[in-house]
């Protein structure tokens, strides 16, 4: 009887010893998760702190700092050490607008500092002569999609082609993997002044630079009408929004080729002359009826930028 009675002591003394230890680790257990909820908390809080100072400190950036109206002049104040790519600038009237800032020298356009206003696909319709697109304040793709691919191959129109006024325009063209440019000095108060009311501006940029924007381009060899909105017979043969039209005959009657940008011609935008069908371009060079190289349709991608 002693002896159940001495083992029953000691079965308790054990119980109450593991539980002891069992109560231990409880308590060690939620002290744990107690810290480690305590940290997350703290964590949590020093993100939303630092989010909360990076808006302050844009807001206080926009309220002491200069607000810049030009790519270029982000470009000037940085002392030319700037990355291309996307940048905040003032469109007036405490109004804000995302571009894309070519910072580096575009090969044909002199020095860094141009905001893109246009990319265009010239096998796409989407930017042809008669598109509204070049008469309206509407834009396409204007957002990280369109805007932040610099000379890649998606087509866009930012809201720069009415808010942004310029001294001098870049016109670029990629084709066979080769980006070629030229630039002119034309000021402006906005790229949609200079197209919308379809009137016919001249440029005096030359044949041979137009040309040389595509690695064997032809152009045939009269008229050379150049500028803005060339269109010398409407609806009937080729016109261009921006570049250089010709002609086989002494006149700019019936061009029947062209170089540059929202281009167009003959009836349901293609041309069937001397015994060629080609069809729509919209961005590159269109030749036929004897030019200078030979019948093209070189379909590139055309890019218009402002500075």
């Amino acid at each position: 009887m002693r002896f159940v009675a001495v083992i029953a002591v000691f079965c308790l003394i054990t119980t109450l010893h593991a539980q002891d230890i069992l109560g231990k680790q409880y308590l060690n257990e939620l002290k744990r998760k107690q810290i480690e909820d305590g940290l997350n908390s703290i964590d949590n809080c020093i993100t939303k702190i630092s989010h909360e100072l990076t808006k302050i400190k844009k807001d206080v950036q926009r309220l002491t700092c200069k607000e810049f109206k030009s790519c270029k002049e982000i470009l000037d104040s940085q002392r030319n050490n700037t990355a291309s790519g996307v940048y905040e600038i003032s469109a007036g009237s405490n109004q804000v607008m995302n571009v894309y800032c070519q910072m580096s020298p575009v090969s044909g356009c002199s020095g860094g500092g141009w905001t893109m206003v246009m990319k265009i696909d010239g096998s796409q319709s989407t930017f042809r002569y008669s598109s509204s697109y070049w008469t309206n304040k509407t834009t396409f793709n204007d957002n990280d999609n369109g805007r932040n691919g610099g000379f890649d191959n998606r087509e866009f129109k930012g809201s720069t082609y009415w808010k942004t006024s310029f001294n001098e325009i870049c016109v670029a063209m990629k084709y066979g993997g080769q980006l070629r440019a030229l630039s002119f000095s034309h000021p402006a108060s906005s790229l949609h002044d200079l197209f919308a009311d379809n009137n016919y501006r001249q440029t005096n940029v030359g044949r041979s630079q137009w040309k040389q924007l595509i690695q064997g381009s032809s152009l045939q060899r009269n008229c050379n009408r150049e500028g803005f909105n060339v269109n010398l017979r409407p609806g009937h043969h080729a016109r261009i929004r921006l570049g250089i039209a010709g002609n086989e005959q002494n006149d700019c009657k019936t061009p029947d080729s062209f170089m540059g940008l929202g281009g167009e011609g003959g009836t349901s935008y293609g041309i069937s002359w001397c015994g060629s069908s080609l069809s729509l371009n919209t961005a590159g060079n269109l030749a036929q009826c004897t030019p200078d190289n030979g019948t093209k349709n070189l379909k590139a991608m055309g890019y218009i930028l402002v500075r």
